[in-house]
């Protein structure tokens, strides 16, 4: 009865070794698949985070370029609007300069026409005394 009695417990204990071991085994293995799906994880949002950046990246470069090519037809619009105001500007300018170009013109034509008039009356004034100076001196060498 001893001998039966180490037996069963030699086999129970043989028992619980090998369930122990068994046990073991499969916690190890759980232990890997639950390492290994949370090294997929990591490695899943590592790749998730990566292509993200490289989509904003290139969703940012196409919007700065959009708005570079916004901002420079903006610019040029501007710039058109710019040169047309000061094109209309200066030619009202040049025909307001070109009218009063044209009056100063018409002014010193007038002044000239004074001018010889008044010479032409100044040469007949001296002209008259010139003759009035010579019938005088006519009239005294006749005298004689």
């Amino acid at each position: 009865q001893a001998i039966s009695n180490l037996t069963q417990a030699l086999e129970r204990q043989k028992e619980k070794t090998e369930l122990m071991r068994k046990f073991t085994l499969w916690r190890i293995q759980h232990v890997k698949a639950k390492q290994e799906e949370y090294a997929n994880r990591i490695a899943d949002r590592q790749f998730q985070t990566a292509l993200m950046k490289k989509v904003w990246a290139a969703w940012r470069s196409l919007s700065e370029e959009k708005w570079k090519e916004k901002v420079e037809k903006a610019c040029q619009l501007r710039a058109e609007d710019v040169c047309i105001q000061l094109t209309n500007d200066y030619e009202a300018k040049i025909a307001e300069l070109t009218a009063a170009l044209e009056q100063a013109k018409g002014e010193i034509l007038r002044l000239h026409s004074e001018r010889e008039q008044y010479e032409d009356t100044m040469k007949k004034a001296f002209m008259r005394g010139v003759c009035a100076l010579n019938l005088e001196a006519m009239t005294v060498f006749q005298g004689k």
